[in-house]
């Protein structure tokens, strides 16, 4: 069920860019290409044995669509590619981490593409299987995950460079996390920063109009808006293997401050059945631990149609003394319909997931 609510918003996206006339997906260039990661495990909790730090390498295969008509440019202000990628991934600690294999489909936006050296920022979430979870027994060392099966999440910036129309070599910098949204126990998640090299191949000549925005600019001025956001999730806990649901209501704030930046802050309430159970098991534990209520503050990064946020809160309401009063949540939110958009994000506690949330946002 996770699983299905993270690949969601990215399949909207997707839909979208692919439910373009026949004309318009005959600019979308197909590429195919493959690069080689190596990178280092952090070591970001003091729960984590020093044994599990390791230099993971792995190996990348891609497969794209680079849109360049008007609708697709309308996502971002930008030529967006979608596409998936394949990774075979050796952590280089066989004992405790052991090997895994991701399935990732992802968006690229690209605001310099017809250069010869062009930018790109890559965004993914996909499906990650690794052999070696944690058991109480065989492998006790390993707090990183404890299921077979993951949330995979990437967040690259690459640099291309084009040899010729065909072809173009990239240097990436990565940051790969792992993790399975708190739906089992341990999970305090794994986290490698890779830096990857390789090469790509269109199978069509690369042409790419230039995007004026300098009227978009001119014409700006800073203003007001409101957000109302209703949300679902699941989590788990490590007394069991059950899950249980987190509903909420948030309410917030902002003021565009740019074309592509804005704040904004706000109430977020949430009502966390994970607390209830929690409080039959252990008498320190408060029934009223299922509601909290807090406040936050927001960054907001909007590109087109599609808008990833930041959030930084602390709990004014929470009977839970076992969790941290402050936290973080990742997200973006995509337009589907006027001021109704839909989206997907993370809620974390220090370096700790939470859980992830399906949400539905409007703006006026």
């Amino acid at each position: 069920m996770n699983r299905s609510i993270s690949f969601l918003c990215l399949f909207l996206i997707s839909l979208n860019l692919l439910s373009q006339t026949p004309a318009e997906k005959s600019t979308a260039y197909f590429s195919l290409g493959a690069r080689y990661n190596l990178g280092f495990v952090i070591r970001h909790s003091k729960a984590l044995p020093k044994e599990t730090q390791s230099n993971p390498m792995g190996y990348q295969l891609d497969a794209g669509w680079h849109f360049i008509s008007k609708n697709a440019r309308a996502y971002c202000n930008c030529y967006p590619k979608l596409g998936i990628s394949l990774y075979f991934w050796d952590y280089r600690n066989p004992g405790i981490l052991g090997q895994g294999m991701t399935l990732m489909p992802y968006v690229e936006p690209f605001f310099n593409a017809g250069s010869r050296l062009r930018i790109s920022a890559r965004a993914g979430l996909g499906v990650n299987y690794q052999n070696k979870p944690y058991d109480s027994i065989e492998n006790p060392l390993n707090l990183a995950y404890s299921t077979r099966f993951a949330f995979a999440v990437l967040l690259n910036v690459n640099a291309g460079y084009r040899i010729n129309d065909h072809w173009f070599i990239n240097l990436g910098i990565n940051y790969n996390h792992i993790s399975n949204g708190g739906v089992k126990l341990p999970n305090k998640g794994l986290n490698y920063p890779t830096v990857s090299l390789g090469a790509e191949y269109f199978f069509k000549e690369a042409r790419y109009p230039t995007i004026n925005q300098d009227r978009k600019n001119r014409n700006f001025s800073p203003s007001w808006y409101r957000n109302i956001s209703i949300f679902v999730g699941f989590k788990g806990i490590q007394e069991n293997d059950n899950l249980y649901y987190v509903k909420g209501i948030s309410g917030q704030i902002g003021r565009k401050v740019s074309p592509l930046s804005g704040f904004a802050g706000g109430l977020e309430y949430i009502h966390d059945s994970s607390e209830e159970a929690m409080s039959e098991i252990y008498s320190s534990v408060s029934k009223e631990a299922v509601n909290r209520l807090s406040a936050y503050g927001a960054y907001e990064f909007s590109a087109g149609k599609i808008t990833f946020f930041f959030n930084m809160g602390i709990y004014v309401y929470s009977p839970d003394r076992h969790t941290s009063l402050l936290y973080q949540r990742y997200g973006f939110h995509l337009k589907i319909w006027k001021m109704l958009s839909t989206g997907l994000s993370l809620k974390a506690h220090g370096q700790v997931a939470s859980f992830f949330d399906l949400r539905l946002v409007g703006r006026f």
